[in-house]
C-alpha cells in the first residue's frame, strides 16, 4: 500500500509540475508576444562585409547595408569588440582632394534600399586598436540605429589601397591605408 501512495504522490507531484511549467511558458509566451509586437530591432542584411586586416590602429569595414523593411532606418553608429573607438565616416572634397571625415549625424538607409561601405567612401572606421587584425579574422561589430541595435559579422581581408586622408576629430590630417 505504501508503494502505491508514494507512486501516486510522485504522479500527483509531477503533474502539479508539468501544470505550473506549462502556466509559466504559456505567461512567458505571452510575454515574448508581447516584447515582439514592441521589438523595435532593426533587420538589414550586410551583404560581403569585410574589414582591412591590418597591423596598425586603424582599419575600415566595407559592404553593402540592405534594408529590405518598407521603412527608412537611421544608422546612428557603430560599436566594435576591438576595443578603442568606432565612426561612420563620409567622402568629402577637401584641400588636396577627396579626404574621410567622421559623419557625424549617420547615414539613412532608406526602405527597400542600401548603403554603400567602400574603400576611398563611406566605411565604418575602426581605430585605435588595441590589437591588429589578422586576415581571415571575425569580427562582431553591433550596427546602431536609432532605438534599436543588430549585430553583424565580418571577415578581415588583406587589402592593398585606399592611402585615404582623415580630417577632423583626433585623427586630423592623418593618411591611413584605408
Amino acid at each position: 500500500m505504501r508503494t502505491h501512495t508514494r507512486a501516486a504522490f510522485a504522479a500527483a507531484t509531477a503533474l502539479a509540475l508539468a501544470l505550473t511549467t506549462a502556466c509559466g511558458t504559456d505567461d512567458a509566451d505571452t510575454a515574448g508576444d508581447t516584447a515582439a509586437e514592441n521589438d523595435t530591432t532593426a533587420t538589414v542584411t550586410f551583404d560581403d562585409g569585410w574589414a582591412k586586416a591590418t597591423d596598425t590602429e586603424m582599419s575600415g569595414v566595407f559592404g553593402t547595408i540592405r534594408n529590405p523593411g518598407d521603412t527608412d532606418l537611421h544608422l546612428t553608429g557603430v560599436d566594435g569588440e576591438l576595443g578603442g573607438s568606432t565612426e561612420l565616416h563620409e567622402t568629402v572634397a577637401g584641400g588636396s582632394g577627396m579626404m574621410m571625415q567622421e559623419r557625424e549625424d549617420g547615414f539613412v538607409i532608406p526602405a527597400g534600399g542600401e548603403l554603400v561601405l567602400e574603400p576611398g567612401g563611406n566605411h565604418i572606421m575602426l581605430m585605435d586598436l588595441d590589437e591588429p587584425i589578422t586576415t581571415g579574422q571575425e569580427i562582431t561589430l553591433t550596427l546602431e540605429f536609432d532605438g534599436a541595435e543588430q549585430d553583424v559579422t565580418v571577415f578581415a581581408r588583406d587589402f592593398q589601397g585606399g592611402e585615404e586622408e582623415y580630417v577632423g576629430g583626433e585623427h586630423g590630417g592623418m593618411n591611413h591605408d584605408g
